[in-house]
């Protein structure tokens, strides 16, 4: 027994400086992959999903789908979306008012630090982009085809399911409105006429 627990140390005491060594290199990657700086194009994606603008995306949207989005949806950097620019705290501090529509309190849009010193003023800081973007809500007034609601009627162009194909959709709101706005007489479908005022 005594000579199982005198292995047992030496076992522990031989595995605990290399089980160490891997903990600091898996906290040393970490770091690293921390460290890498953010994209346009990361930035507009966590922007896209926080403002719950991803409705009006196709699956895996492409870079430019999603900045395309957020234009729609008037925000921007101030010198337009770049794939692979990195994103400087002027850039996020902009998107960021626009996104949460405080663009008009803004003192001298053409000034970065104006940007910036707003978003202070709110409590917002833009050291950490995870924390940055915890601030942003759902735009409930968003803007952009709802992808979620495409049809597959054959008369109106729409989604494609492949490369060579183009599909066709139709607005389903559409077509129950102008059925209920027609009525039946004497079995056949007609427009409503227009009530006099």
């Amino acid at each position: 027994m005594k000579k199982l627990l005198v292995f047992l140390m030496i076992g522990c005491m031989l595995a605990a400086p290399a089980a160490w060594a891997q903990g600091r290199q898996k906290a040393e990657k970490k770091s690293a992959e921390a460290a890498q700086p953010v994209t346009h194009a990361q930035l507009a994606e966590l922007l896209v999903k926080a403002l719950g603008l991803v409705r009006f995306l196709p699956p895996s949207p492409t870079a430019q789908q999603l900045f395309d989005i957020l234009m729609q949806n008037a925000i921007s950097p101030q010198d337009g979306w770049k794939a692979d620019a990195v994103v400087t705290k002027a850039d996020l501090s902009r998107v960021l008012v626009q996104a949460l529509r405080k663009e008009d309190m803004v003192e001298n849009p053409n000034d970065p630090q104006s940007w910036i010193n707003l978003l202070r003023e709110l409590g917002i800081s833009v050291d950490r982009l995870s924390e940055s973007i915890q601030a942003v809500e759902v735009l409930p007034e968003g803007m952009g085809q709802d992808w979620t609601m495409a049809s597959t009627d054959p008369l109106v162009e729409g989604l494609a399911f492949a490369p060579s194909t183009v599909q066709y959709s139709v607005d389903l709101n559409l077509v129950v409105r102008i059925l209920t706005e027609m009525e039946t007489i004497r079995g056949e479908l007609r427009p409503i006429s227009p009530t006099p005022h």
